[in-house]
This record gives structure tokens, sequence and C-alpha cells, in this order.
């Protein structure tokens, strides 16, 4: 409190002081905002130098979600200066948000024949043609990145290549969050199904839950190093471009993640009003994680905007949020299922939340590990989108190739998630009705 206290008083003073760009970075990586934008306003009406604070206004507009001024900016600054790599890049990236990749591939395209090693541009150009869901070219210009970071995996390749995975030993690495080794864990069982011996190196909260898949022949943490006798390493992430999938051949034999049956069993009692419908609710992903990320992809929710929801009849409303955003189940006024302060700890983590999936109709969810954990256990799950999204649930889709059982509600408008709520629950009033 004292830290924040000092703070706000620090950026009161330079508030009345002229501005300059590390207080405005300093307002923005504080996601002060509206406040930079001000400060942005002032500069640019007194400096002989504007570019800097142009870019650093474009920036604010790209955070708040004004595409159109946002793009006003960066056509401002190359109307003059068409050489300034950041303008053009920047410019290219608000298409990108938008879901103009028509518009945003050839601004990075340009951008990498001026810079061949522009990874920004070559990130941002393989991304846009996934979020399209134009797979073969995403990869294709994703292969750039796997060889820079030694995760092009040549010697896997080559084994597919030459069908000659059959008795191979192959170590899978996890890369990214929980969630990623949860959905990506699945070409553990493709590479079974050709014959490998597969060992994966997963983050160890997940042992106990991916102990249970019988395609993962060892099952190691992370931390420990691979085996040098391996055939063939491959980070999970890495996998879909080394098979050059695409949504027709995407592993998709669901579920691959299997819940303990006995833990099953115990959870049943808590279930027993046959006429509820009962569904599972997350509305929090990692707050440190969506720090990191621009306002209008920040995938966490107000948990208070799911009262709609509680009222509707016959529905139960189970929460399944652990960590980051549970204490927002003390403020709320509808009614809320919640378990005890050991639910995923004394069997491990997602142990019991896996558990008690199979015995709720369906779980609503935001951007998080519990996504994807229900799409593996083939249960229905309604996934809830920010304005700009990951790439893997591919731009104005309502359904997910990688989750038969997944519907996608996405916001239309930059943090907009009442109208997501609203249309949730249209569409749950019919899923109740079928259910009775």
């Amino acid at each position: 409190m004292k830290k924040n206290l000092i703070f706000l008083c620090a950026l009161a003073y330079t508030h009345c002081q002229e501005p300059t760009i590390s207080t405005i970075q300093t307002y923005q990586q504080n996601n002060l905002y509206h406040d930079a934008l001000i400060l942005c306003n002032a500069a640019l009406a007194t400096t002989d130098q504007p570019i800097p604070f142009y870019l650093l206004q474009g920036t604010c507009f790209l955070a708040l979600g004004d595409i159109n001024n946002a793009l006003a900016v960066y056509n401002t600054i190359l109307s003059s200066n068409p050489q300034i790599i950041a303008a053009q890049y920047n410019k290219g990236y608000a298409y990108k948000i938008a879901g103009n990749f028509a518009k945003a591939i050839p601004i990075f395209k340009k951008l990498i024949t001026q810079k061949s090693d522009y990874e920004h541009a070559r990130l941002a150009l393989s991304f846009s043609y996934l979020s399209s869901g134009d797979f073969a070219r995403g990869w294709h210009a994703h292969t750039w990145y796997l060889k820079k970071y030694n995760k092009d995996c040549q010697a896997l390749r080559s084994l597919i290549g030459t069908n000659r995975l059959s008795g191979k030993k192959i170590a899978l690495i996890s890369e990214g969050g929980l969630g990623d080794t949860i959905q990506f864990i699945r070409y553990a069982q493709r590479l079974k199904e050709c014959g490998a011996i597969v060992t994966a190196h997963v983050q160890e909260p997940l042992i106990p839950l991916l102990s249970r898949c019988p395609f993962i022949d060892t099952l190691v943490s992370a931390k420990k190093p691979v085996d040098p006798h391996h055939d063939a390493t491959a980070s999970l992430m890495s996998l879909p471009a080394v098979f050059h999938d695409n949504e027709k051949t995407f592993p998709c034999t669901i579920p691959y993640i299997f819940p303990d049956q006995a833990l099953v069993q115990e959870w049943k009692k808590t279930f027993t009003d046959s006429d509820t419908f009962n569904i599972g609710i997350c509305w929090q992903a990692s707050i440190a994680n969506d720090e990191s990320r621009l306002p209008i992809a920040r995938r966490g929710m107000p948990l208070a905007l799911f009262a709609p929801l509680a009222s509707l009849d016959d529905i139960c409303l189970y929460s399944i949020q652990k960590y980051d955003g549970a204490q927002q189940g003390n403020t709320i006024s509808f009614s809320l299922t919640t378990f005890p302060s050991d639910f995923d700890q004394t069997h491990g983590s997602f142990m019991d939340t896996a558990a008690i999936m199979m015995h709720l109709d369906l779980i609503i969810t935001v951007d998080t590990a519990i996504a994807h954990l229900a799409g593996a256990l083939g249960k229905p799950v309604w996934l809830l989108l920010p304005f700009y999204a990951d790439w893997r649930w591919i731009y104005g889709r309502t359904d997910s190739p990688w989750y038969p059982t997944m519907r996608i509600f996405q916001q239309k408008k930059p943090f907009d998630w009442e109208s997501v709520i609203k249309l949730v629950c249209e569409e749950l009033k019919k899923a109740v009705n079928n259910y009775n």
C-alpha cells in the first residue's frame, strides 16, 4: 500500500511537469493508458520531435482497443516518414488485432524483406496466418522462429517423413503454461500410435493428472534433464508445425485425459439433484500472465457479471476457480457453490476438478487451463474470449478444431463482457430447455 501511494504521488507530480517519454512509458507500464494519452497530447502540442510521442500515443490507442485512432496515428507518422519501421509494424499489428489479416500480412511481409531478422514481424506474420486459419502458410512462416530457438525438431521431422517412428524414443518437453501442456500433450498419443516410446517432461503440478494417460510411457518433471539416448526431442508446442497439421488433421481423439474414477465416485454425492443443470464457472486467468498482455487481450472478467446466469431457473453454479480471483466469491450476491480449501491440493492439481467436471452439465470459463482440461475430457465447455484472443482459437470462429465439445463466445467490442454474458444467457436458456 505504501509503495503504491508513493508511486501515485510521484505520478501526480510528473503530471504537472513537461511530459517526457520516460514519464509516459511509466504510465503505460502501470496500465494508466488514459493518463498516458493526456500526456502524449500535451507533448505533441509543444514538441518539435513528435515521432516518439506519436508512437507512444498509438500504443495507448492499441492497448485501449481504439484501432481507428491507432491507425490514424501510424498513418500520420508514415505520411512524412515512411521509413520508420516501428510505425509500419504497429500499423500491421493494429490490423492484426482487428482481424484484418488481408491488410496486416502484406505489411509484415514487407518488413521482413527490409529486415530479414525482424523477429516481431516474423512472429506476427506466422500468427496472422494461424489466426486466420491458414495453417499451411502459418507453420511455414513459423519455421524461422523454431529454427532460431532450436525448436525445429529436425530429428523428429526426419523420423516422421521416413515413417521410422516405431520403436524410437521420443522426449517431449513442456512449453508455456499448464493449459498449453494439457492442449498439446495429445501429440504424445499420436506418437504412441506410430509405435514410438514416449517420455513427457511436464510441469510438476500436472504429473498426477497426466499419469493416467496410457499413451505416455514415462512421465517426469520438466526440471529433470532429458536422457541423451533419446532418438529425438521436441517441445510440445512445436508439434503442430512438425506434423504440418491443419484443422482436419489435428489429433482429436477425445477424451485424451482421464479423471481418477475413485475421485469421480467420491464427488458424486455432491451432485444429488438430477433436475438441476449444473455449471462449473471459472472467471479469472493468471493475473501475472494477463498483466503482460495488452488490456484488450486480458482474459479475466469480474465474477459479478455471472449474476444473470444464476438467476435462471433450474441452474446451479459451481466455482472451479482457484487462486487468482477466487476471493471475488466473498463479494457476490448470487448463489455460487464452492469447494473445500484442500480442493485440488490433497490429490494434486486438477485432480478434483477433473473428477467434478464429470458431474457437470457444462463448463463456462475464460481462456485458461480449465478450458483445455474440459475440452480434453470431452465435456461441454463454453469459452469466453476477449476482443483480442490467442491464435489457437482462430479469429471469428464459434467452434474449435482442437476441442469438438467447445463453443466460443468472443467480445465484439473491446472490454464488452456484458454482451458476451447476455448471449451466453440466451444460449443457456435453450440448453436448459433441451436438458429438461
